[in-house]
């Protein structure tokens, strides 16, 4: 029995201060694996929407998972036509995506190969709140796009992964997959 993989994606919409972020996960032999990276600095909605579409049309994506809280609501408009699955982050469930991506990165089920998705995501650092709260965030200076949008793939994938067995990933070595994902657009 063949078993094809599938593709999932995370997206950490931004406008004005941020930049937006695309991760696309694939999933196969019971590992998530980092199969493209997509970074917008201070693009238009329309623009965005845009690529979503042409990745889209290539990768056939089961999901996009996106934050849509704040910048999200615009994406969630734009892109009818696209699998888009909307996640609400609540302090509580940014706890649970971080909690997720370490187990998955801990359990070996989960290759990084971009360097700089690899350092945002052990860059998360945790500290306690006056109220006794254990509270995640990034270094003041440093960008955490594409960590949550990795975040946010592997929450969208949670559910094909239940009941999967261990994989035995490593990291991989570094590749520029955003440059890839800029070749495939522009033969479109």
């Amino acid at each position: 029995m063949v078993i094809l993989a599938i593709y999932i994606g995370g997206l950490d919409p931004a406008l004005r201060v941020d930049n937006a972020a695309l991760v696309v996960l694939k999933l196969e032999d019971n590992k998530l694996e980092e199969f493209g990276l997509r970074i917008w600095k201070h693009i238009d909605y329309d623009v965005i929407a845009s690529d979503l579409l042409k990745i889209q049309q290539k990768i056939r994506m089961v999901s996009i998972s996106f934050d849509r809280l704040g910048s999200g609501e615009a994406i969630r408009v734009l892109t009818k036509e696209l699998p888009m699955r909307e996640v609400i982050s609540t302090q509580q469930k940014k706890l649970d995506i971080i909690g997720l991506v370490r187990l998955l990165f801990n359990q070996k089920r989960l290759i990084i190969h971009s360097k700089d998705l690899y350092r945002e995501t052990m860059e998360q650092e945790w500290h306690k709140s006056d109220a006794g709260n254990i509270l995640y965030r990034h270094p003041q200076g440093f960008h955490d796009d594409r960590f949550w949008a990795l975040g946010y793939a592997c929450d969208g994938a949670e559910n094909y992964l239940k009941g999967m067995k261990r994989s035995c990933a490593v990291i991989a070595k570094s590749n520029n997959m955003e440059t890839d994902i800029d070749r495939m657009l522009s033969n479109i």
